[in-house]
């Protein structure tokens, strides 16, 4: 893929993200007006991780290794062929879904009592419905991860990127709609309903594009065994941070009501910059890293990650500043509103500050794990960022009873900064044997981009700090969309 043909996949990708961005915002501000940070959203937020956790994060694993797997096999056998493997991966994935979520909807209440040790009476059996309402979106998760790879193995990233706005409106409309009447559980049931539509949606183009599916299950299939030796690591690293995601909701569990839900709020809007850039960006640098490397291109596969860095810290690492500046504002003009009061602003204001200190990094370490992928290595970056989590763990621990959910986010603004730094020098080891100019160049160029990069920042925080508490008296404390 070229230049041009790179960017005009990354700025599609990049106008359905923002559009699911923006959607997913509003759809947090439904919810802050509707419940506000109290109980019933936090027993919301630690019912919708339990799902992705005992499925090991087989979805997401399964969505990056079929793209080397399905492109392997088309190429040696022809398309019929890797589609032929592709709907075996299908069948065991969902399988293992099912069986899965089987399995949560029984336990359900022993599942909530590990994963939310602070939560008791209403809250706990609140937790404990919305935990079985929840367990099927495993199902349509891993189902439509499976097709998402296979989508962009062919070169189709626009519809898996808008794939998200379905899913928040069908969300926003259970809050709107159905909230008022039914409560969280109306969330509940539309979450599993926008999980559902984002698989739906995919199934009219990989007909299209030849996939037959059958119900028949190969364990001895070439492509079923190539992706096992793959997605073993990526699964063990994704559990690994969904793990690290409900010990600190376990831990903000046990703090006042309200706190995980701060979190929540807080991760959301530090999600929107690293979301609609770095993800569009890595997501079709990818596949095109592979193939560079596998050519043998090593020096222009030096130059389009060196190119990729410096974008990302161009346009991430002011963007942060910003957010830390406006803390405030920010949160005030998004969720301030209804039954989300000004003390509940002030406390996700302060998460949002320390949370968005991580911004760039998030995007970095994205793009550093998907070019450990490239170079077939899997193991590297599950190794470096489970040794991440521990340390973010680490310091929950230490900081949950010094700080309480500030500390919380503390931790977790480590967790990337922590990966990406590991993770840099280990690739920068790997690359020596690229010609040393070719190298000293790409250096040279991202540590100039970074340094402009936080010049910028600095400039922004000196004008834009004086402003802040002015911005604070003026936003209006109602929200948007009131």
């Amino acid at each position: 893929m070229g230049s041009t043909n790179l960017m005009k996949s990354a700025g599609i990708i990049a106008i359905w993200s923002m559009l699911s961005k923006i959607l997913g915002f509003l759809r947090e501000t439904a919810l802050a007006s509707r419940f506000g940070a109290t109980s019933a959203t936090d027993a919301y937020l630690v019912a919708m991780i339990i799902p992705s956790l005992f499925l090991l994060g087989i979805g997401p694993a399964v969505a990056t290794t079929v793209i080397p797997v399905f492109a392997d096999l088309e190429k040696h056998h022809g398309r019929d062929r890797a589609f032929a493997s592709a709907n075996n991966v299908f069948n065991v994935c969902l399988l293992v879904a099912v069986a899965v979520s089987l399995i949560g909807i029984i336990a359900a209440n022993q599942i909530v009592g590990a994963a939310a040790p602070g939560f008791a009476g209403e809250t706990f059996k609140l937790t404990v419905q919305l935990t079985r309402i929840l367990f099927p979106i495993a199902i349509f998760q891993t189902a439509s991860s499976v097709f998402t790879g296979l989508l962009q193995s062919l070169g189709k990233f626009g519809l898996p990127a808008f794939a998200g706005v379905m899913q928040n409106v069908l969300i926003i409309s259970s809050i709107a709609f159905f909230g008022p009447r039914y409560g969280i559980t109306a969330v509940a049931v539309g979450t599993v309903l926008g999980a559902a539509g984002m698989f739906a949606i995919k199934i009219p183009a990989l007909l299209s594009a030849g996939y037959k599916y059958h119900f028949s299950i190969d364990w001895g299939d070439e492509g079923l065994r190539q992706l096992g030796r793959l997605i073993v690591p990526i699964m063990a690293g994704s559990a690994a941070g969904q793990l690290g995601i409900v010990i600190m909701r376990m831990l903000a569990s046990t703090l006042p009501e309200g706190s995980i839900t701060y979190l929540n709020y807080a991760q959301r809007l530090v999600a929107l910059p690293s979301g609609i850039f770095g993800t569009a960006l890595v997501t079709v640098l990818y596949p095109t890293l592979a193939r560079m490397y596998a050519s043998g291109f090593e020096t222009e596969f030096i130059r389009t990650l060196e190119r990729s860095v410096r974008i990302i810290v161009f346009l991430l690492i002011p963007m942060a500043a910003g957010m830390m500046i406006l803390a405030i504002p920010i949160v005030r003009l998004a969720f301030e509103r209804g039954v989300f009061t000004a003390e509940a602003t002030v406390a996700t204001a302060t998460a949002l500050f320390y949370l968005a200190i991580a911004i760039p990094a998030v995007s970095l370490t994205d793009l550093a794990i998907r070019t450990f992928y490239a170079l077939r290595d899997t193991h590297t970056p599950v190794f470096v960022n489970i040794g991440a989590i521990g340390v973010a763990v680490a310091l929950r621990l230490f900081l949950v009873g010094r700080m309480g959910y500030a500390g919380l986010a503390v931790a977790g603004a480590c967790q990337p900064i922590v990966s990406f730094s590991v993770l840099y020098v280990i690739l920068n080891h790997r690359m020596r044997t690229v010609p040393r100019a070719s190298r000293s160049t790409a250096e040279q160029s991202w540590a100039a981009s970074l340094v402009k990069s936080l010049l910028a920042a600095a400039v922004m925080w000196v004008i834009i700090a004086p402003l802040s508490r002015w911005l604070e008296m003026t936003v209006p404390g109602n929200g948007v969309g009131r």
